[in-house]
């Protein structure tokens, strides 16, 4: 716990409002601190962020150098900093929550788009894969060494015993079925 320390032999000869000019601003914090935290918990901030407030405040009082008339003007003081602190945490909390919502309403979005997007890809994969099943097998053979196997028609000749000039055209009939085939379907390809 806190102490206060302070010299009250010194105090003694003082008239009274001398007195509290000799008392320091941290010590007239210290002495009205549960004032300033029911002034904080009717600000409406919780625990963890009173404690902040009022940190600031403490930190505040230790950095003026301001001289009081009284104690009264002190606690004036102490009160419109601490309210001042609540509504800046209020403010600080308000541009949080914006941009947070803000970033939460654009994540919400993406994943709306991009999953609307994989629902498409996952729609046009089936069209494309039903339309290789529908292809004839001297065609198929061919389009599935290019394009899954990355092999040229010279490889593909060899492989399956045909001219690669064949290859070639049997490649360029193949793409132009599955292209009017998907835009039938209404896919671009």
């Amino acid at each position: 716990m806190n102490e206060i320390i302070v010299d009250f032999t010194v105090l003694e000869n003082l008239p009274a409002n001398d007195r509290i000019l000799e008392l320091n601003l941290v010590d007239i914090f210290l002495a009205e601190l549960k004032r300033l935290k029911r002034i904080v918990a009717g600000m409406g901030l919780n625990a963890a962020d009173s404690e902040d407030v009022l940190q600031d405040v403490s930190i505040r009082a230790l950095k003026q150098s301001q001289k009081f008339g009284t104690k009264q003007e002190c606690i004036r003081w102490l009160i419109r900093v601490t309210i001042n602190q609540c509504l800046a945490e209020h403010r600080r909390r308000r541009s949080f929550r914006q941009k947070a919502g803000e970033i939460l309403k654009r994540r919400q979005e993406n994943e709306i788009f991009q999953t609307d997007k994989k629902a498409v890809r996952a729609e046009e994969l089936e069209i494309v894969r039903e339309s290789l099943q529908k292809l004839d097998e001297s065609l198929l053979g061919p389009v599935v060494l290019r394009y899954f196997c990355d092999l040229d028609s010279k490889e593909i000749g060899q492989i399956l015993d045909v001219k690669s000039s064949t290859i070639r055209g049997r490649l360029r009939d193949a793409r132009l079925i599955l292209a009017k085939r998907l835009l039938e379907r209404g896919v671009e390809p």
